[in-house]
């Protein structure tokens, strides 16, 4: 299986065109050095040889043995132009493609011993056609072979490196979507059960009670008109609930706004929405986050405003972000009359998602409250590693 990894590497555009030049240049001086007809028909056809051979030899091959019948055939067609061209030394260069191929597409053992027999074959060739003179060119050929070996060996690793570092951005890339999507079905999660437990709890109540108004306005209407007062005031709740989480649908985190936009303008729409006064703040030293970071905080921002809402019985309410060297704190407080029993995870199904959602990024959740002045504080802490922070 190793093999077959390798052998992918084989198909590089850059290196078929360069194969391709080459034959082109080689074809072209085939016929610029030889005179005879039938040598340069034999130079173009072998050379087409040679062409087509790659293309269905070495691009299209699927195993190691394909490969190794590939190199074969391609020796003995440059060994087959030396021996027929003694004078035509410049065919001799296609030992160097080979070897550049052969690398590529091989294990680098396997790939060396390919490489020796391209060296003698082309070292006999030389031999064979100029003697002894023909020394000095076979030993300046052993480091040619050597550097374009270890050329492509190099390149080899590279490209191995770089498919491999691209395979883990593409895996990282589907995990940090499959976050996004398990984040995204969490949160309609959580909103489907606040549906259910409020605005279905509420709705059910206005109905019981109008039904008994219903009976009593005949005999007593007095009795029926503080019903339907009652169910006007469990409607407004619902109607607040139901705002509520159509703004939580319509998260201004989903159009990438920086994340102090997108909690001012949560502000805003919570003090329009509600009536409760909201302040917000943020430092101006803040650093750009992940978009889980951000989505983290900005439904923390959110479920501290609800609880506010919903139990504080409070006039206003603060959310501040802040960030040190090494964490991002965000904090919303109110005036209201506090929380019985502060905790350091918090309580109630909304801090309890919001404590997994900190911990899963290596943070926590502090809830406390101040007896004297009144009111509580939630603090959503993340930290701010390299690996949290955003080039």
């Amino acid at each position: 299986m190793a093999d077959n990894g390798v052998i992918r590497m084989r198909n590089i555009p850059i290196l078929d065109w360069a194969v391709y030049l080459t034959l082109a240049v080689f074809t072209g001086m085939g016929f610029i050095f030889l005179d005879s007809a039938v040598e340069q028909a034999t130079v173009v056809i072998s050379l087409m040889a040679f062409g087509l051979m790659h293309v269905l030899g070495y691009r299209r091959a699927q195993m190691p043995a394909h490969l190794h019948r590939y190199f074969f055939m391609q020796t003995l067609i440059v060994a087959w132009l030396h021996a027929a061209f003694r004078t035509a030394d410049l065919f001799g260069f296609l030992f160097f493609v080979l070897t550049i191929q052969v690398m590529l597409a091989l294990p680098p053992r396997m790939a060396a011993r390919w490489v020796l027999l391209f060296f003698l074959t082309e070292s006999l060739g030389l031999y064979t056609s100029k003697g002894s003179a023909a020394i000095a060119e076979i030993i300046f050929n052993i480091p040619a072979f050597f550097l374009v070996s270890v050329f492509a060996y190099v390149f080899r690793q590279a490209e191995i490196a770089r498919r491999q570092n691209q395979q883990l951005l593409e895996e990282l890339r589907a995990t940090q979507n499959q976050l996004q999507e398990l984040a995204v079905t969490e949160e309609r999660t959580r909103l489907a059960r606040e549906l259910h437990d409020s605005l279905g709890h509420q709705l059910t109540v206005a109905v019981v009670q109008l039904e008994g108004a219903q009976r009593l306005i005949p005999t007593r209407p007095e009795q029926a008109s503080e019903m339907i007062g009652t169910m006007r005031e469990e409607l407004k709740n619902a109607l607040a609930d139901l705002r509520r989480t159509v703004t939580a649908l319509r998260s201004p985190i989903a159009e990438n706004l920086p994340l102090d936009s997108a909690l001012l303008t949560l502000s805003q729409s919570f003090q329009q929405n509600t009536g409760l006064v909201t302040h917000f703040n943020a430092a101006s030293n803040l650093p750009e986050l992940p978009e889980p970071y951000r989505l983290a905080l900005y439904r923390a921002a959110q479920e501290g405003l609800t609880n506010i809402q919903r139990h504080a019985n409070a006039q206003n309410a603060w959310v501040s972000l802040e960030a040190d060297n090494s964490h991002i704190i965000l904090t919303i407080h109110d005036d209201g009359k506090g929380l019985d029993e502060p905790t350091e995870k918090g309580s109630g199904v909304g801090l309890i998602g919001l404590g997994e959602r900190a911990s899963q990024l290596g943070g926590e959740i502090r809830t406390t409250t101040q007896p004297e002045a009144g009111g509580a504080t939630l603090t959503f802490i993340l930290p701010l590693s390299e690996k949290g922070k955003t080039k």
